[in-house]
């Protein structure tokens, strides 16, 4: 997946949440990781492959969960 792809699977989880009512700030972490993934120079997928979730943990606005997550959105992209 591109970074803009994982931004918006990344949105749209966050529509889902908000629509199930969930917790505002969770809601508001998934929108505020697409940001930062669409701020990244490079593919997320390399970042991944180059230090790992924690290097993406490390990113303003991205918690470890999310990291984790980010990163399972880019394993696909590198298991296509």
């Amino acid at each position: 997946m591109t970074n803009a792809e994982i931004a918006r699977e990344l949105r749209t989880r966050a529509a889902d949440l908000a629509r199930a009512g969930d917790n505002l700030y969770r809601v508001r972490a998934f929108r505020q990781a697409a940001m930062a993934v669409l701020a990244l120079p490079n593919p997320v997928a390399e970042l991944v492959a180059a230090a790992g979730p924690k290097a993406l943990a490390r990113l303003p606005g991205i918690g470890r969960s999310l990291a984790d997550t980010i990163a399972g959105l880019a394993a696909e992209q590198l298991a296509a």
